[in-house]
């Protein structure tokens, strides 16, 4: 198996003996976006692309605000929904790496002492695995009638729904589990809000302070940072079913420093495919760290195809890590291609039914095209080209 540190170096290696591994231009970006743009219907839209050799590429079509005229810029905040879940479990891998943390801690070590923790499914056989890999067991917050009842009382009563993490939590008390801890998959945002105070009370220190510490600062992602007030300033408007989301008051019905842990996060296209492309490569954690992060996770013998790990999708068939994110009026999608070393990512100011995930694979395509071919007439460059590939997931 060739780790992540000698797959990137053989990548770029394969690279140099080609020739310059040339980005795709704006040009070629836009000519992809802007008939995406018409056709999915969305207000705007822009993506970014990391090249093997780091060199990024941004380009950026449409309104950010569509009432007032204004252009969607690659640097405006978006809310990049649970994307900010990957940005959270690469934190969590660190606190294991320092020691802080074991995979296998149970999660009670930590919470135990909470009634609302006690109250959860599984939770005395939850634990810090099943927590990053959606295999706790748990059901979702957003899956409850409580919480859409209580959601529609508070935007009556003061216009936007704020929650603290623990009352989201609460509302999946009461519920069988659905499965045993570790023995299945449901994707669930309140699974990540208990990690998320799982790694305040392990470190000591409040998430934010420690994410922007040990991972925003040090990878220099400037342009990120937490939706942490109820209004968030510097962002394009989003719309939902055609409606603005933004209340004249620079509110939203579901207030965004809700999301926490779950996502939590502004950000552009730029900084997600910065962060993907150094956690990829070794750059954030360990690169059998980041192995751990592919591999662990619970896999469904009847969809060999993906399966969750911590905190990222891992796409077998197409030898792919992903994570998309929707908020109120916004979506997001980020990916790394293994085989090629190319992280992409795109952003729009709509929510609803959107094939991103086809978009991400036509970018994909286009950069491919204007990167050197291998030559397989050079034994040199053959070689270096099959050493190349990318790590096994299995």
């Amino acid at each position: 198996m060739v780790n992540v540190t000698t797959s990137r170096a053989l990548i770029l290696l394969s690279s140099l003996l080609c020739g310059h591994a040339s980005a795709i231009s704006e040009t070629a970006l836009l000519e992809l976006l802007e008939p995406a743009r018409k056709q999915m219907k969305m207000p705007g839209l822009r993506a970014a692309v990391r090249m093997p050799d780091g060199e990024v590429v941004v380009a950026a079509t449409g309104l950010a605000d569509v009432e007032a005229g204004r252009p969607l810029t690659n640097t405006i905040g978006i809310p990049g929904g649970s994307t900010g879940k990957t940005f959270a479990a690469a934190l969590t891998m660190l606190l294991v790496e320092d020691g802080v943390l074991s995979l296998d801690d149970p999660a009670s070590r930590w919470l135990g002492q909470h009634k609302w923790f006690r109250r959860l499914p599984n939770a005395e056989s939850m634990r810090v695995r099943h927590l990053l890999s959606h295999s706790a067991g748990l059901r979702d917050y957003v899956d409850t009638g409580r919480f859409h009842t209580s959601m529609v009382w508070r935007v009556l009563r003061h216009g936007s729904a704020r929650y603290e993490p623990e009352e989201l939590i609460r509302f999946v008390h009461g519920r069988k589990p659905l499965f045993p801890a570790g023995k299945g998959y449901n994707y669930t945002d309140a699974g990540y809000l208990v990690l998320g105070r799982l790694i305040e009370a392990a470190s000591g220190r409040a998430y934010y302070d420690l994410l922007t510490e040990r991972i925003l600062r040090p990878q220099r992602l400037l342009r990120v940072r937490p939706a942490a007030q109820s209004v968030l300033t510097d962002i394009s408007t989003g719309y939902m079913g055609g409606g603005r989301n933004l209340k004249k008051d620079g509110r939203m019905k579901f207030d965004p420093s809700s999301e926490w842990t779950g996502g939590g996060l502004i950000t552009t296209p730029e900084m997600l495919v910065r962060f993907f492309g150094a956690l990829a490569e070794g750059e954030i954690v360990k690169p059998q760290t980041f192995t751990a992060m592919l591999e662990d996770g619970w896999q469904d013998p009847d969809q060999p195809e993906w399966h969750y790990g911590f905190g990222l999708f891992v796409n077998h068939r197409k030898n792919l890590i992903f994570h998309g994110g929707l908020w109120p009026g916004y979506r997001s999608r980020v990916a790394y291609y293994r085989s090629s070393g190319v992280a992409i990512a795109v952003q729009t100011n709509r929510d609803g039914k959107l094939d991103l995930a086809g978009l991400l694979d036509q970018i994909h395509t286009r950069a491919m095209a204007v990167m050197p071919a291998q030559s397989p007439a050079s034994p040199v460059t053959e070689g270096v080209y099959l050493l190349a590939a990318p790590i096994s997931s299995g």
